[in-house]
């Protein structure tokens, strides 16, 4: 048996996504089981980013989440089921989505991921601090252990008794197709903003803070590489102190914007009218700048000198840090949503 921990805390050290690549390196992918608490947009992006395609193609995966308090985000789940050869039960389930706040009967707060090759009796599991999101997959600071056996008896020493407890809760767990459309339904009226249908109110004479939901982020960077292009609602670019005639050409520029990114450094970034008539704008290379990705992050802007200080926080974060303070949010098209940060 081979036990290893790790306190991931700067970029030479491990993340438990690094260490879950690991034992699939090294055990040989026959089935993966991920049990973690709770699962976002950005948690499946850096998965996806990590394993490739390959991955879902070649490999059976099980995934027991929990829906505790309504931190699991539909879209995470929806994304999880359209990959190849996955089946999604979630803790409780059926009870959790009727209780107000999604509010459970007793919390569900387990991070395990479990690779089993039987076929050469090697098995591995990576346990520890971090959930199935962004930051505790690769940037916050987490703390776990490894654990690579090999043979049965050594299976039955170190694993058997685990595996058999996450079998039981897959049992007893409801699957994701029976409730992911109620739970989708009510997660968006629980955690919703009133939203307005109104122009956009954007005052020049007063500093502005304001956000958007990234959503899902095209990969123009290429299929291994997080993406730094999203679209904005038409208008948006006012909120930048950015003005331009109404009958501007597509695939246009409209301006430069400057960045004040979390590693210090400023970054001039253009944003333009695009094909499908939004805003187009390419945002600071994300892992060279601070961030690990944007995909299901909301950006926060805020001016600062010549420039905008750029955040992107889980939903949560941002609920937790501005939620008492927006004004105004609006819908776009695609369901995102954005809007202005009341500085008072």
């Amino acid at each position: 048996m081979r036990v290893k921990t790790f306190l991931h805390r700067s970029a030479d050290e491990p993340t438990t996504l690094a260490e879950i690549l690991r034992i699939c390196a090294e055990v040989g992918l026959g089935e993966f089981i991920g049990v973690f608490a709770y699962a976002t947009q950005s948690g499946v992006a850096s998965f996806d980013l990590a394993v490739g395609e390959e991955f879902w193609n070649r490999t059976p995966t099980r995934w027991l989440f929990g829906i505790d308090y309504g931190r699991t985000h539909p879209d995470a789940l929806r994304r999880i089921c359209g990959k190849a050869n996955t089946e999604i039960r979630i803790v409780d389930g059926s009870w959790v989505l009727e209780s107000p706040g999604f509010v459970p009967r007793r919390d569900f707060h387990a991070k395990m991921s479990i690779v089993s090759n039987p076929a050469s009796a090697r098995f591995g599991m990576v346990v520890g601090s971090g959930n199935f999101s962004s930051n505790g997959l690769r940037r916050s600071l987490e703390a776990g252990a490894t654990v690579i056996v090999e043979g049965q008896d050594a299976y039955a020493a170190a694993f058997e008794r685990s595996v058999s407890t996450v079998n039981e809760l897959w049992d007893d767990a409801t699957a994701i197709e029976e409730i992911v459309d109620d739970y989708e339904e009510r997660w968006h009226d629980c955690f919703g903003s009133e939203i307005v249908e109104v122009g956009l109110d954007v005052d020049e004479d007063r500093d502005v803070q304001f956000w958007i939901e990234a959503g899902y982020v095209t990969r123009n960077r290429g299929p291994e590489r997080p993406g730094n292009q999203i679209d904005l609602p038409r208008g948006m670019g006012r909120y930048f102190g950015l003005a331009y005639p109404q009958n501007l050409q597509r695939n246009s520029v409209i301006g430069e914007i400057t960045f004040d990114t979390p590693t210090g450094d400023l970054v001039t970034r253009s944003l333009r009218f695009g094909n499908n008539s939004m805003e187009k704008i390419t945002l600071p290379i994300p892992e060279t700048h601070g961030f690990d990705l944007y995909d299901g992050k909301v950006l926060v802007f805020r001016r600062s000198g010549n420039g905008f200080k750029i955040q992107a926080l889980e939903p949560e974060d941002f609920d937790k840090s501005f939620g008492k303070r927006l004004d105004q949010v609006r819908e776009m098209g695609s369901g995102r949503l954005y809007g202005r940060i009341d500085e008072q």
